[in-house]
This record gives structure tokens, sequence and C-alpha cells, in this order.
């Protein structure tokens, strides 16, 4: 059946009964900031808050509008569209939607921007998926959840899950026949989930809810531990339904072992997705992949990523990278050194990351020394969820110690011009990633 969108049909993506493999970027850190990515510490939420105590809000309203403007805008879909890709996951944030203080109640100022983003895909012929990234409490612990506590709160907040499942039923009805949308992709790596039922309840519910109003579109679905444990499911396998599991093959294979050793090694983990396809006939998309790897690496790097994605393409499995832009962690696009928010964040970096070590090494020595103090070992199994609420004090301690002073000491009509650092006239580029892309989009493989 032709319908003109994208679709899933025996674990395939298909558009007008065409195969259709999704590769592309995430674009990340542009409507939720991540800390490190962006070289500021703290969370989206108390750097926006900062903002406004320093410079009032109207003005950190207006440099946060210019941010999200210059981060992404025609030049780069130019770009994008230069590397053959075809895809575009757009992460956000709930509060560019709803205001905690006024739940129900949806910003039309995040719509802008995500509109604006949409009409360039429409333009230029690249799907978009749409992903909430963070939720209200945190869907896992991490920052770029929603999570301001350390804790993944969601799960234990009936109130909070129904507004995010009504924001999906609001997002549905706006986006229903747009046909350049691939699918909605519902939460982000959900992770340390206390409530199984609650999970399930959840998905079920939202899932409806988008289905009241939008039986057009891909619903995508993360597991457990950060998108890859779908055990957690109470079924799979739904009406236009697709797995989007996240993959970093640097987390399973050493880049030093050997290539042949670390294929099969990752042929291995990733043939648990694969297995998930056949079992349950839904698409696979690797929504999230890549790598973050030190200067000295990079070379080292682009062949891991290499494996992981020729693996992808032998198995026939969509992917995004992380990321499309940032300042220099895992983007593709980054602002050049003689920028100014490259000279704000090497002075953060210095402070927060180098010589303040980083937070897992920070909490690895709180831990012993709280050891030290007791007459207990701490479990290893506790430490990891432990370690995420000591990393919440650390941002909160970074936003009073470091972030505020130093914007105190920048006057507005200098900071007004920092968003332009991410205009990509004044960015610099990764090229053997941009090769490595164009391998797959443009010299190796058509659409299918």
């Amino acid at each position: 059946m032709e319908t003109g969108f994208v679709q899933v049909e025996n674990g395939e993506f298909k558009r007008n009964n065409k195969k259709i493999v999704l590769r592309g970027f995430s674009i990340g850190s542009w409507m939720d900031i991540e800390s490190f990515m962006l070289r500021i510490p703290g969370t989206e939420k108390r750097i926006r808050q900062t903002y406004a105590e320093v410079y009032g809000k109207d003005n950190a309203d207006l440099f946060f509008d210019e941010f999200l403007t210059s981060f992404i805008n025609e030049d780069d879909f130019v770009l994008i569209k230069s590397l053959g890709v075809n895809v575009l996951r757009l992460p956000f944030g709930y509060w560019h939607f709803e205001n905690d203080q006024e739940p129900g109640k949806y910003i039309q100022n995040g719509f802008k921007h995500l509109d604006r983003v949409i009409a360039l895909c429409r333009k230029y012929g690249i799907y978009a998926i749409l992903d909430l990234h963070s939720s209200p409490g945190g869907q896992n612990p991490d920052s770029h959840g929603g999570s301001e506590t350390g804790v993944s709160g969601f799960w234990e907040d009936a109130l909070a899950r129904e507004r995010v499942i009504k924001l999906w039923g609001y997002i549905a009805k706006k986006y229903k026949d747009e046909p350049i949308i691939a699918g909605y992709d519902v939460l982000n790596e959900p992770s340390f989930v206390s409530n199984i039922s609650a999970f399930n309840d959840f998905y079920r519910k939202v899932i409806q809810e988008i289905r009241n109003v939008d039986m057009n579109h891909i619903i995508f679905l993360e597991g457990d531990d950060w998108a890859k444990d779908f055990s957690i499911f109470d079924s799979l396998g739904g009406y236009q339904q697709a797995i989007s599991f996240h993959f970093y093959p640097g987390q399973h294979v050493f880049m030093s072992t050997e290539a042949e050793e670390r294929k099969a090694q990752l042929e291995e983990k990733i043939s648990y997705f694969t297995k998930l396809r056949e079992e349950t006939g839904m698409a696979l998309w690797a929504g999230e992949t890549g790598g973050h790897f030190p200067k000295d690496k990079l070379l080292e790097g682009i062949k891991l990523v290499k494996d992981c994605l020729d693996i992808f393409e032998k198995h026939g499995i969509s992917w995004t990278l992380w990321s499309y832009k940032d300042a220099g962690a895992m983007g593709m696009v980054y602002p050049k050194d003689d920028t100014k928010w490259m000279s704000m964040a090497n002075d953060f970096r210095h402070q927060w990351q180098l010589k303040g070590r980083s937070n897992p090494t920070i909490a690895k020595e709180i831990f012993e020394m709280v050891e030290g103090k007791f007459s207990y070992t701490i479990h290893e199994k506790i430490k990891e969820p432990l370690a995420f609420r000591l990393y919440s004090f650390l941002n909160e301690l970074h936003i009073h110690m470091l972030v505020k002073p130093k914007l105190q000491s920048i006057p507005w009509e200098e900071m007004k011009e920092y968003p332009k650092s991410f205009l990509l006239e004044n960015c610099d580029g990764w090229e053997e990633l941009a090769e490595l892309v164009k391998s797959y989009t443009l010299y190796k493989y058509s659409e299918g």
C-alpha cells in the first residue's frame, strides 16, 4: 500500500513498498543540552536559570533562542545533504514544550524551532525522527534524561508519566499528516527502571494515546539499561512499531583488539538485536552509535565505528550517529578554537574536567573515602546508581562555583554574541568521520 509514510513491514523500513535503510545523525545538545558535549557544567534547566539570574529572563530567552537558531539552520542542511544521509534524529527536552508550573499548557516557542527544522527536512528530503530525550523527573538518572537529583524519578511518578502521555498525544495530533517525519522515538534511554509494571503501563498508554490520533507514523521503543535491554517489555511487535537500540562499540570492545576478533565480538553483541527482529518482526534502528574518543585515538576510533557500521549494513540495520554538532566532544562539527564559546568552554573544562578530574573519578574517590570512614564495603552493584546522585550534587555545585561567576564576568553585550560560535561558518569539522559516512551513503549503497 502506498501511503507516502515510512512504514515497518516484515522487519524492514519501507516507503511506498520500497525498502529504506535510514542513515544519518542525531542533533544532540540542540534542544537538550548535555554538559560534557557543550563543555559547560550543569543541567540545561539550571544553566538556563543561571543565565536568567545573571542577565535577566528576557535576555536569557533571547540568548537561548539565538542558540537554537545558530546550532542548526539551512547552512547545516546544505552540508548534511552533501553527506548523502537520509535521516536526522531530533532530540528534545520536555521543558521546551511544557512548564512544570503549568502542566498541560503547551509552549509554542519550542514548536517554532522544531517546525523550522522539520521544514528544512522537508525541503532537503531528509526524514526526521522526533525523540523525547528528557522527561519530568527523568526516565534515567543522568542529567540529559531530565533528572535533577540523579534518580530515575519518572517511574515513581504517575503524574509525570501522564504528562508525557498527553504531550505525545499533542505532538502526534500536530504532525499526524507530515510524511517527512519517519516516526516518534517515545522515550530516550530508560535506565534503572524501578517499577516494571509502571514501565509497561506507560508504554501501553502512550502508544494508545498516539494511535488515537495518528495511525501513520512509526513508534520507536527503547529498552531499559540505556536502550540495550528489551526483556523489560511485556510484549513487542505491535502495529507500526520498531526497536530503537543504542550501541556504542567502544563500550563492548577495546580499540586495540585485533580487527577480526573485534568484529566477531561486535557481531555477537549485535546478534541480540537481530534475534529480536526475527522474533517480533520489528525493524531495527541503532538510534545512537559512534563514540567519544580522545584526540590521540581518533583514527583508531574511526576504525572501530567502521567495524560497527559494517555489521549494521550487513544486517540491514538503520543507524544515526551521535552526534552532528557539539563543542568538540562527539560531534562531527564543532566551533573553531578562537570562537567565544570555545574560549569559555576551555576555561570551564580546565576548572571542571581537567583540574577537578572527571565526575566518575571523583565518585570513585568519594566511595573510597566513605568506606574508610565506616565499617562496610559499598557493593559494586549499587555504586553506579549512587554515582549519579553524586553527579547531580557536583552539577549543582559547579553551577554556583563555576558557571554563575563566569557569566557574571562577561557583559551581556559580549555574551549575546556567543551563540554565533555554533554557526557553520564559525565551525570546523571532523573530515574522517564525514568521509566514513559518505562511504555508506554515497559510495557503496543506494537508499535501500
